[in-house]
């Protein structure tokens, strides 16, 4: 069994609920180990725009406190997820990592580069892999054509995650979803930005990438998009409808987090175990195509 540090993040507890519900469920199922750490702070990524020091101190704490528990971290927020694997990365270089443990050490915590950070598709991933998955599934998923959304700190910047995958041509989220069952599509706009951190500082430049996005899908097809970050989920379901309204379009695309796709192959319930009662577009037409 695979055992890990859970990083829920600031965010996913308080606006994605059915992220860490579904992550959760299949988590258990897949044999890892899932390790609460109520002192936990939050990752530092807003924190360094405005102070680089600022940032890594805050991530270097969340790295010292699993350290102490000899275990890694797992994230389900792409951003988190980037920045402490950043973190670890900067953290290698002796004379940074005794100045932040200089500083450390005024709350009696050290860090010894012992620590890795790993997304929760990652995990899934190299833990669990694709085969284990396809044995785990139960339901028939083979009518879902699906968007696959990477995010854009699952795997940049490129140095912190150890030649995981292709931040330019990515496929292990295409390669996750087909273990579902679930057909995976390529197309034009895949590595476009959300606009979650674009949105706090211009609105308008985020809806213009959210439509972009939704207007690229909304000509293939498709069933749902899938999303590995909260933020990435917030943007193009949350904003969505305000998006259509903007551009006198209309949009009915259900964005599902990949935990809830991988849930729902594998039996979960959807309301109870995998949350999806919480997402604000009707996912009745998905629920319609899966066979038991």
């Amino acid at each position: 069994m695979s055992k890990y540090a859970l990083f829920l993040g600031c965010t996913t507890p308080i606006k994605v609920p059915q992220y860490e519900l579904s992550a959760r469920w299949v988590s258990k199922r897949l044999g890892i180990e899932l390790v609460d750490i109520e002192d936990f702070v939050c990752c530092g990524f807003n924190q360094g725009n405005l102070s680089i020091e600022g940032g890594l101190l805050l991530a270097a704490m969340n790295l010292a406190f699993a350290e102490a528990q000899d275990l890694d971290i797992v994230t389900l927020c792409a951003a988190c997820n980037g920045f402490l694997a950043e973190t670890v990365a900067e953290l290698k270089d002796e004379a940074t990592r005794d100045r932040i443990n200089k500083k450390l050490s005024l709350i009696d915590l050290e860090y010894n580069g012992r620590t890795k950070v790993k997304h929760i598709s990652r995990v899934i991933y190299e833990d669990v892999g694709l085969d284990r998955i396809e044995k785990a599934v139960k339901r028939d998923l083979s009518k879902l054509r699906v968007a696959p959304h990477y995010g854009c700190h699952y795997l940049k910047p490129k140095s912190a995650f150890e030649g995981f995958d292709e931040p330019d041509n990515p496929k292990t989220l295409h390669h996750l979803i087909s273990a579902t069952g679930a057909a995976p599509i390529q197309y034009e706009t895949l590595l476009h930005c959300c606009g979650g951190k674009t949105f706090p500082v211009s609105p308008d430049i985020a809806h213009l990438l959210i439509e972009k996005k939704l207007n690229n899908l909304q000509t293939m097809g498709i069933d749902a998009m899938i999303v590995q970050c909260q933020t990435c989920y917030l943007m193009y379901e949350g904003q969505q409808q305000k998006v259509a309204e903007k551009f006198n379009t209309q949009y009915k695309i259900p964005v599902l987090l990949y935990p809830q796709l991988l849930g729902l192959a594998m039996g979960g319930d959807p309301a109870t175990d995998l949350g999806f009662d919480l997402n604000t577009m009707p996912l009745d037409k998905v629920l319609a195509k899966v066979e038991e």
